[in-house]
């Protein structure tokens, strides 16, 4: 197999400066030639295009200064004060309607024109206070726990074996330390009930 050809590499051009693009067209204008004056300037045809109506328009004060590249318009149009109303006055008469099932409704009043969307009827009911803004996790409360009054002091706590067959209104025997730790910790012999052992508050 042959080697194939490496890629030719795009010319990379700087951002112009107000010197060159000056350059640039005074160059076209005494030589009439595009490709010269872009030679002379070391720029693109392109760049030479994207300033040629400016410099139509306003002449060699146009090329001081670069516009803003920012677009003059917002890529997402702010909702009509009408449709908001109608979302809200939905919402009002269906409390469980979803967001979905909303902005579906309204599409289908509307001829089936894309009015709105789901996402756009959630931020008009959060806005207007309809809904709860879940968006931000609540933190969990830490499990409450006991602690001595003051410090240096302990707590007690009382053991008592309850056999499984315990009823509820039966008192229960009072036992020893030593009782209970044996019969939590012992197997229950063949006949016995098994006990479980179970700690009461301070």
């Amino acid at each position: 197999m042959g080697e194939q050809e490496p890629k030719s590499k795009r010319a990379y051009f700087r951002p112009t400066t107000p010197q060159q693009r000056r350059l640039l067209f005074e160059t076209y204008e005494r030589t009439g030639s595009v490709d010269e004056a872009c030679h002379v300037a070391h720029m693109a045809r392109r760049t030479f295009y994207y300033w040629l109506p400016r410099f139509r328009e306003g002449g060699y004060a146009a090329l001081e200064q670069e516009r803003s590249r920012a677009p003059h318009k917002t890529r997402i149009p702010p909702t009509p004060e009408a449709i908001v109303q109608e979302v809200i006055a939905y919402r009002k008469a269906h409390p469980k309607a979803g967001y979905r099932r909303i902005a579906h409704e309204l599409r289908r009043a509307h001829d089936w024109q894309p009015v709105i969307s789901a996402t756009q009827v959630r931020r008009i009911l959060l806005k207007a206070g309809k809904i709860p803004d879940r968006s931000t996790p609540q933190k969990a409360k830490p499990a409450a726990s006991s602690h001595a009054p003051e410090p240096g002091q302990t707590i007690n706590i009382d053991l008592c074996v309850v056999p499984v067959s315990h009823e509820a209104h039966q008192p229960l025997k009072p036992v020893t330390g030593s009782e209970a730790e044996e019969a939590s910790f012992s197997p229950s012999g063949p006949g016995e009930a098994a006990a479980e052992l179970s700690g009461t508050g301070l």
